[in-house]
């Protein structure tokens, strides 16, 4: 099924950017009580009455405006209500941008039926129920092809269920009893029986949209910080020219009030003034096109902060399931052996590890003469206790599988038909064969003999970084068998980007010490902690937050959803627990754990492009400050045409630079919306580099644009 996220990145979604109704929505947004949250941008709107006003009648503001004026009066109005809409403009766009992101999601609601399971006086029948009328604890009935109607938990059936219109991952997921199965996925395979877990209204979607459709985020601190800033500077040029108008009619200097207000908005920082909203707004979306929901603007923010990131090493530092690589015998024995008894022992294991023991002995040709006897079997079911599981066979006729037989189908039957009644250790009957897998150690415990190399081998193995698991054939040792953790393609860069930002990255594995060190240094990580358990994520999170760090890490379990709740960037698996959920301040829909790292880069990205603008905007306050003081006061004190390098007249200089007020900041705000790019590098250098580029080039930048803005009014005045 095709991802309806995909949406997102389409060109009908960038197109709907510049609707009719964003446009239209940008100029409602021109209320001024609208904008009494821009501090900024509203005072600009307050000129532009002020302007218009004395187009309207100029005699009312004698002696700083001349009736003779009125037209140029009308161009500066003009111009400061067209700075004001671009601003507003780039606030709607980023909410489109939100609001499309929601509706995408809200698709995904659409009302189906589904089969609600009812028992009245001991007789169970199916009842047709629209999805909107279950209520949590329902029993629905899920079969081949039927898309689930709610959020449910499995209790009966096992099968395979497409969840890519969610999760953009077109692999199927297995479903068993006990997983979560959400709304608006489908199912592809077998017939499973799930309990509704929540009503229609509470749905994860649900959660979801009103997460990003939520125009009235709250402010981040950073937001906050910069507001606080913008609010100084405008008080600060307020005063400057109030004084100036003061001088302006005490000396009788005949500087237009026009001009000074011209001068005032040019001073004004409002390029981030503008653009300050949509930069947060579009930091949660471009989160959200890479499959992740923030809960707040201040998560993502508090990204870009990270100073360490925990990282569980399954799933995130490498693939999540181990593969078998290589049979190693013992001493006595062969390679075809220990194969062999691999393929038998792992007939009924549904792990990956167990897949893969069956596919490597395969590929080897080690299939066992003995596999017609797997009908009549006893299983030893993997058990946490012994941390071993295996077979015993008995030497009947049995029947030998189908060839060819790839499904699993017939392992399934045979399993539900041949129940496991016994624990590996059991006694052997002349007539019975028993191969058992299981950890090192407590092979050890079982085993009626142990070569002289076992410990030898074993520790060989995980110094490597590979996982050893021994096997036994009827209590004698015979080899061990090598399980690779697989790496994650591109993971040892993403962990050198990370360090060169200055962010330590923390490994966390329950493996052993040689096993953990053996993968951190291949990946570059430095600090690690082996044999670590869920809980443990806590007390490093805690410990980490007492030293004043920021911590990221990633969570899918109940039992990692206090330290979720205390991390200040907290992402959980969609995959995972309600608990880890709703502890978290972020959802990964695909419930890939590397994507921590990626929320690291974008919330990077998003201070870089606010620190980006604001230095933008303060260097064009400077370049436009001495564009239009040198010609403001000419008349009146010759002496400043020296300043005035750009050779512009006072009506021209006036125009050219509040037009360029204005345009700079539609110019910027494909930069506010995607954000600036950047190579992943040192703290410092990032500064030095947006300093030069930005501060710089802020600088520059105006005097040119002004000057061609200034050629042109000529030519077109002249």
């Amino acid at each position: 099924m095709t991802s309806k996220i995909t949406r997102l990145t389409s060109p009908r979604f960038r197109s709907n950017l510049t609707s009719t109704k964003t446009l239209l929505d940008s100029v409602v947004r021109l209320n001024p009580v609208s904008l009494l949250g821009n501090p900024v941008m509203f005072i600009v709107e307050l000129t532009f009455f002020t302007v218009t006003a004395m187009a309207i009648y100029p005699p009312v503001f004698y002696p700083v405006a001349n009736s003779g004026m009125r037209i140029y009066y009308v161009e500066v109005a003009l111009i400061l209500l067209i700075t004001v809409w671009f601003s507003t403009l780039a606030d709607a766009l980023a909410e489109t941008q939100a609001k499309n992101t929601a509706s995408s999601l809200r698709s995904l609601e659409s009302e189906v039926q589904s089969k609600k399971i009812v028992t009245e006086r001991d007789v169970r029948r199916i009842v047709a129920t629209p999805s909107t009328a279950l209520r949590k604890g329902d029993l629905i009935l899920l079969e081949k092809n039927d898309v689930v109607p709610i959020d449910a938990e499995v209790l009966e059936g096992i099968g395979m269920v497409d969840e890519s219109l969610l999760t953009g991952e077109s692999t199927p997921v297995r479903k068993a009893p006990g997983d979560e199965v959400i709304g608006g996925s489908k199912v592809i395979s077998d017939t499973l029986t799930a309990r509704v877990t929540v009503n229609p209204e509470d749905t994860y979607i649900s959660e979801m949209i009103r997460l990003v459709e939520s125009s009235k985020r709250p402010r981040t601190p950073n937001e906050v910080a910069v507001t606080i800033v913008l609010i100084g500077l405008t008080a600060i040029f307020t005063i400057i020219v109030v004084a100036l108008l003061g001088l302006s009619i005490t000396l009788n200097l005949a500087a237009d009030l026009s001009v000074l207000i011209a001068l005032y908005v040019c001073l004004l920082p409002t390029t981030i003034g503008a653009l300050l909203p949509s930069i947060g707004l579009s930091g949660i979306s471009r989160l959200y096109r890479r499959k992740i929901v923030a809960k707040s603007g201040r998560a993502v923010e508090r990204a870009g902060d990270t100073d360490v990131i925990i990282l569980d090493k399954t799933g995130t530092i490498t693939v999540g399931n181990r593969q078998a690589v290589e049979f190693v015998p013992f001493e006595g024995h062969t390679e075809k052996e220990v194969g062999e008894a691999a393929f038998l022992s792992s007939w009924h294991d549904d792990t990956p590890e167990g897949r893969s023991l069956i596919r490597l002995a395969y590929e080897d040709g080690f299939v066992p003469r003995e596999l017609n006897a797997l009908a009549v079997s006893e299983v030893y079911e993997f058990s946490a206790s012994t941390r071993t599981s295996g077979v015993k066979i008995s030497q009947g006729t049995g029947f030998m599988l189908p060839k060819g037989d790839k499904s699993g189908r017939e392992r399934g039957r045979l399993r539900r038909k041949f129940e496991a009644h016994q624990e590996a250790g059991a006694a052997i009957a002349e007539d019975e064969t028993e191969i058992i897998k299981g950890a090192p150690d407590a092979i050890k415990k079982i085993a009626r003999s142990i070569p002289l190399n076992f410990d030898a081998l074993v520790d060989r193995i995980a110094t490597q970084g590979d996982t050893p698991l021994a096997v036994t054939r009827n209590r004698e040792a015979i080899g061990i068998i090598r399980l690779k953790d697989v790496l994650k393609p591109g993971i040892k860069e993403k962990i050198l980007s990370v360090k060169v930002m200055g962010i330590r990255p923390v490994m966390l594995t329950g493996d052993q010490p040689l096993t953990a060190k053996s993968i951190a240094s291949e990946v570059g990580i430095d600090e690690y902690r082996p044999e670590a358990k869920p809980e443990d994520k806590y007390d490093i999170v805690m410990k980490e937050q007492a030293e004043t760090r920021v911590v990221a890490m990633i969570g899918d379990g109940t039992n990692d959803a206090p330290a979720l709740a205390v991390a200040d960037v907290g992402l959980a698996m969609n995959s995972g627990t309600q608990a880890a959920k709703e502890a978290a301040n972020m959802v990964d829909l695909e419930s890939n754990p590397a994507k921590i790292i990626e929320v690291v880069m974008l919330g990077k990205q998003l201070l870089m492009t606010r620190g980006a603008v604001t230095t933008f905007s303060i260097a064009n306050d400077v370049a436009k400050y001495f564009a239009i003081v040198p010609v403001m006061f000419a008349a009146t004190l010759p002496e400043l045409k020296a300043l005035n390098i750009l050779g512009l007249g006072l009506n021209t200089a006036v125009l050219s630079a509040l037009i360029f007020n204005a345009i700079i900041i539609p110019l910027l705000i494909p930069l506010a919306m995607r954000g600036i790019r950047f190579k992943p590098t040192s703290t410092m250098a990032l500064f030095i580099k947006n300093a030069l580029i930005y501060g710089v080039g802020g600088i520059i930048v105006p005097f040119i644009g002004i000057k061609l803005i200034d050629i042109a009014l000529l030519s077109v005045g002249g």
